[in-house]
């Protein structure tokens, strides 16, 4: 009996091993510039943008910072970042229309706005509308981050 607990202890060592090996390459795929990958990051990049534009609709800045590069919070402090943003439009609701590559870490994403804007001139009066934005994402350490560049 001893022999076989041996074997059985042998063989979940393995397959644990073997498993620990497999799985990281699994949930993270290798960026590559191929379909399957474009088709694996899509539905990823769509939902990271669309999650940073929520936070922007909420007016919660200090969330959408955490969006932006790691190599632009080392150089840009949340205040700062606040600071570029105004009270001039009212941002209603951020559709991503299409993700498109330029390369396997480097993507463009189409966002239509729906926001209120304060016409100058008018009095006040507030129009609201709707305008096509392209975004830059950048795949690094593997996640996406939106880059002003």
């Amino acid at each position: 009996m001893s022999g076989l607990r041996t074997c059985i202890f042998i063989m979940m060592t393995g397959l644990a091993a073997l498993g620990a090996v497999a799985l990281p390459g699994c949930a993270t795929p290798q960026p590559e510039f191929s379909e399957a990958w474009q088709h694996t990051q899509r539905d990823v990049l769509k939902h990271r943008a669309e999650a940073r534009w929520a936070a922007l609709i909420k007016g919660d800045l200090d969330q959408a910072y955490m969006f932006t590069t790691p190599e632009y919070r080392s150089v840009v402090s949340a205040q700062q970042h606040r600071g570029k943003y105004g009270r001039v439009v009212n941002w209603r609701m951020a559709d991503v229309k299409k993700v498109s590559y330029d390369d396997p870490t480097v993507a463009t994403v189409a966002v239509e706005l729906t926001y209120r804007v304060a016409l100058p001139g008018s009095g006040g009066e507030v129009v609201e509308t709707q305008s096509l934005l392209s975004e830059k994402w950048i795949y690094k350490n593997r996640e996406w981050w939106y880059t002003a560049n």
